[in-house]
């Protein structure tokens, strides 16, 4: 019901580069830059994962049958990240 890709480049203890796209919630498969953006010069962390996934659903309008989506899709970012990039 909900996907996500993930790709995270972790050097010196901070998150260099993300890439995080969701599948399922959307008519195509969508690319979240604000959690990226959420996740780019900070440490990695529970804490963070959420912020990045809080971010990648802000603007999320779910219809009337499919709002469950949205914290489904939520939860699903936080393990795609934590299974990427376990915090140090």
């Amino acid at each position: 019901l909900a996907s996500a890709a993930v790709a995270l480049e972790i050097g010196g203890g901070k998150v260099r580069s993300a890439r995080v796209v969701l599948g399922g919630v959307a008519t195509k498969p969508w690319r979240c830059r604000e959690a990226e953006d959420t996740l780019v010069g900070q440490r990695p962390s529970p804490v963070l994962y959420e912020a990045a996934a809080a971010a990648a659903l802000r603007d999320a309008v779910p219809r009337r049958y499919n709002a469950f989506k949205v914290p489904l899709a939520r939860r699903v970012v936080v393990r795609a990240l934590m299974a990427a990039g376990a915090p140090e």
